[in-house]
């Protein structure tokens, strides 16, 4: 962290929105998340310059043009995954409720036939 950019350090002590359930991350990958999210979404949006070798090779990784290597990069892997699922299901449409027409259920005490 100490080779970090002041910038970037500010990244890390800011809380971090995952915007998905984190039921689906194992342990070491939500705390890797918690701690470093921030500044990886800052990377991955280019809000922030890459400053190190891993973080250039993180960029590949969000992209897709390098596998994960490191639990903070799978973990980026997962939550991009896991929110771009959560949004499919969010905007696929709800089943269409049965038209009535506007006409009354038949009454068969009612009816004088």
């Amino acid at each position: 962290m100490s080779q970090l950019p002041p910038t970037q350090r500010n990244y890390l002590r800011r809380p971090f929105e995952f915007g998905c359930s984190t039921a689906v991350f194992p342990a070491d990958e939500l705390a890797a998340l918690a701690e470093s999210g921030a500044l990886l979404e800052a990377l991955a949006a280019g809000r922030v310059k890459p400053a190190t070798a891993d973080q250039k090779h993180f960029l590949k990784v969000d992209r897709g043009e390098a596998e994960p290597e490191t639990v903070l990069e799978r973990a980026w892997d997962r939550l991009k995954g896991r929110r771009e699922y959560e949004q499919e299901q969010a905007a696929s449409a709800p089943p269409r409720e049965a038209e009535g027409y506007d006409m009354v259920e038949f009454d068969a005490d009612r009816c004088w036939w």
